[in-house]
């Protein structure tokens, strides 16, 4: 029987696999800051983000060369004020391939299935919270539903934002409603597709209705009741129908704590792998760009 395994060699790897997996599979991904911007995470959540200050153009003066002009960069600390975690013992194998497949794909499946749509949630809640205008009403039919999304974009125009630059973030719901207007029932040519992308040049994006709620409650993981871990609806929590928002709203950032390991030789609970796993994130609302979210929240739902 050969050697018990020690996976250390693959912490680097599977962490940073597991921040691509957030990046690349949250629906709210449009709104992850630029990470050149982001700094390294100093622990317990602390990052540094980067301000960059500048001159405005100046005349030209032919003969005299450019006028010289400066651009600063300052790094300011944030606190994220998401950090959530999990511990994971997965049992020994014996050959050293198999471990790694077998933990590569399970930190993957937690991340995929149970972290993106947590972090989806509380991002939709706080935009929510954080909306510069909030409508709360629910919607029955096509004409109501088309008219509710007017509003939306008129608050955006009157914003100065262009739809073409909008995000559209829609339940299954109010887009049926959308396909059931006249403006988009098709009924020419021999294949019909009212299953449209963008609507009036907004981005439209689907949204599962388990993560799209204006308020959440993050289950600690410990307390009765509350074992299982993740979210669930708060009780003053409503569906959202629709957020409309310019990106340059809110900035998405999330980072995993290097993943912490413990090979079966050290592991003194099981024969087995433990995996620690730390995520910290947060979503950041523009106190001056509150008024570029506008969300559209049922009542009774």
């Amino acid at each position: 029987m050969a050697a018990t395994n020690d996976l250390s060699n693959c912490i680097d790897t599977f962490t940073n696999r597991l921040d691509k997996v957030i990046a690349q599979e949250t629906v709210t991904g449009d709104l992850n800051m630029n990470q050149d911007l982001v700094g390294e995470m100093s622990g317990n959540g602390k990052i540094e983000i980067a301000s960059i200050d500048m001159d405005g153009l100046a005349t030209h003066k032919r003969g005299q060369g450019f006028t010289k002009g400066g651009i600063s960069v300052t790094w300011q600390p944030y606190q994220l004020q998401y950090e959530r975690d999990r511990e994971f013992n997965i049992d020994v194998l014996d050959d050293d391939e198999r471990a790694k497949l077998v933990s590569a794909n399970a930190m993957g499946e937690f991340t995929r299935t149970k972290v993106v749509p947590e972090v989806d949630a509380i991002r939709f809640a706080k935009l929510t919270q954080n909306a510069g205008t909030t409508v709360k009403k629910d919607l029955s039919g096509a004409d109501e539903t088309v008219a509710a999304v007017l509003e939306a974009e008129q608050c955006m125009e009157d914003h100065g934002v262009k739809l073409s630059q909008c995000l559209f973030y829609h339940s299954a719901a109010t887009k049926k409603l959308l396909r059931l207007s006249n403006k988009y029932q098709l009924s020419a040519g021999e294949s019909p597709n009212s299953n449209f992308g963008t609507y009036d040049e907004m981005k439209m994006i689907g949204v599962a209705g388990d993560r799209f709620y204006s308020a959440i409650k993050l289950l600690d993981g410990t307390t009765s009741g509350e074992e299982k871990g993740g979210y669930e609806k708060a009780e003053d929590g409503k569906a959202l129908n629709f957020i409309v928002m310019a990106p340059e709203a809110a900035a998405a950032i999330s980072k995993h704590e290097k993943l912490r390991y413990f090979s079966p030789d050290v592991n003194q609970d099981d024969d087995a792998h433990k995996w620690q796993y730390r995520l910290y994130h947060d979503l950041i609302v523009y106190l001056k760009k509150k008024g570029l979210i506008y969300a559209h929240v049922a009542v009774t739902a």
